[in-house]
């Protein structure tokens, strides 16, 4: 462990475990770490955040030099991408999230997960652009996959993942399956 990543390190530790049921039958409950810097914390220390701002930034500028701009997903990635554009100066893309399509979009796609599902909206992707996306948390890669394709029928090239966390080894399988590298600051 890293001198800059003790903080990082202590809240996924410290991360509440919580039971996420898909729909109200209440079948198929998936547990679910409630990590400060994901799509579901709430509170987060503002030392946590330089860490993990200046650790992702850190690691773009070190393996990521040739894109266009950053996409981050809603819900937990876009907070991370936002800052880390910041502090690298890049352009930033926010992939939108919706449980239902509104009229002004200009693509859109269902994303579903082991506890939820809704619409990733993909607008200002031009053909040729060249795109690194920024998550929060890679867990089976679902949501990572849907980007991707969605990106390639778009003719949006996808240089790589950055993500702050990653579960397992699925990861491995996205960086084979889209051959691209995908980033991390911690593993569980």
């Amino acid at each position: 462990m890293s001198a800059s990543s003790v903080r990082l390190y202590e809240s996924i530790s410290k991360a509440k475990n919580v039971r996420i049921c898909k729909d109200k039958t209440k079948e198929k409950p998936y547990d679910f770490k409630l990590y400060p810097f994901g799509e579901r914390g709430t509170f987060i220390d503002p030392e946590l955040i330089r860490e993990i701002t200046d650790s992702l930034a850190a690691s773009i500028a070190a393996q990521f030099s040739d894109y266009d701009y950053i996409a981050s997903p809603e819900p937990g990635g876009h907070t991370w991408g936002m800052l880390t554009a910041y502090k690298l100066m890049k352009p930033l893309n926010i992939l939108r999230l919706s449980t239902e399509l509104y009229d002004n979009y200009e693509v859109s796609i269902k994303r579903e997960t082991a506890y939820n599902e809704n619409y990733i909206y993909f607008d200002g992707f031009k053909p040729g652009d060249r795109v690194l996306l920024v998550d929060d948390v890679i867990s089976s890669g679902a949501t990572i996959r849907c980007i991707a394709d969605q990106m390639e029928r778009m003719g949006v090239q996808l240089v790589g993942v950055q993500a702050i966390l990653v579960k397992g080894d699925y990861y491995q399988a996205l960086e084979r399956d889209y051959t691209v590298p995908v980033r991390f600051l911690s593993k569980v």
